[in-house]
């Protein structure tokens, strides 16, 4: 992200590598598979240097996330047009779908980030 972070680093000096599509693609997923920045893994495997933490966010799987995502549309949808109706019955029977498809959602989250619900 442009602009992020502190301009007051220990690591001001900034080091650049050209990658192909493929190599590039292996680094990202090598470094969200140890839970590292792409940063913290290149210099783990050049300098030997054991990294200082995991990146803020823990690995995810992608495909599991998809699945999360794509699972939200249709119950917005339906609570929206639910509510729009003004149809009291059909609006408690959407919140009660909602409320079984978030505590499904739920476990599959935590799933994705290799939890326990």
């Amino acid at each position: 992200m442009a602009g992020s972070g502190s301009n007051n680093r220990e690591r001001q000096i900034i080091l650049k590598a050209r990658f192909s599509e493929q190599e590039a693609m292996l680094v990202k997923q090598q470094a969200d598979a140890a839970g590292l920045s792409v940063s913290a893994l290149i210099r783990f495997a050049l300098l030997n240097q054991k990294p200082a933490r995991a990146a803020r966010t823990p690995p995810l799987d992608r495909e599991m996330a998809a699945r999360l995502l794509a699972a939200l549309g249709p119950m917005a949808c339906a609570m929206r047009a639910a509510a729009e109706a003004g149809d009291l019955d059909q609006l408690s029977d959407t919140v009660e779908a909602a409320q079984r498809d978030l505590s499904e959602l739920r476990v599959a989250l935590f799933t994705s980030l290799g939890r326990t619900p």
